[in-house]
């Protein structure tokens, strides 16, 4: 029944996934099968409305099998279903950082459309010099760090006298 829950969850059928993992954490401890546990909090969280039961049952999960990024990124599809995206992008950075590379939380960055932040945070993301900035410096990247660090120091005088003649007007 834990793989059929599993199973319905990861395609996500979240009313079947609740009732078999709730049939399953009826008759058994979170602790003997933590590897359910926390799709049967997504599915709490997305089928009753329980986002902080579903977050806690992911938290428990993650306390269990530490290891596991499954965890992770169910965790942060209750945060996303919440509506707290700002929790959700620090629990994925978290967990990226933790488990590199993890096919489960790499898809789920996918899935949220995670943005980094931009390069200069006292402006807009969508200002002019925030938009070159960050196109520059993806280019100069895959060049070699001698041309990204002439690049972003030309970028940066740039943005200061763009920035002046922005204060002045």
């Amino acid at each position: 029944m834990l793989a059929l829950g599993l199973a319905a969850t990861e395609r996500g059928e979240y009313e079947a996934g609740l009732q078999l993992l709730g049939r399953v954490y009826q008759l058994t401890t979170p602790e003997k099968l933590p590897q359910g546990l926390s799709s049967y909090g997504l599915c709490l969280a997305k089928v009753s409305g329980k986002n902080r039961a579903g977050a806690e049952l992911c938290e428990q999960a993650i306390k269990l099998q530490f290891y596991e990024g499954r965890h992770r990124a169910n965790l942060v599809r209750v945060y996303i279903a919440a509506k707290n995206r700002r929790k959700a992008v620090q629990v994925l950075e978290d967990g990226l950082k933790k488990t590199r590379n993890d096919v489960a939380l790499v898809r789920v960055r996918n899935e949220i459309g995670y943005r980094t932040t931009p390069y200069f945070r006292f402006l807009r993301r969508n200002h002019p010099l925030n938009k070159l900035y960050s196109r520059s410096a993806q280019r100069f990247r895959s060049k070699g760090p001698k041309i990204l660090l002439i690049g972003t120091g030309l970028l940066y005088l740039a943005a200061l006298v763009m920035l002046f003649f922005t204060i002045l007007d």
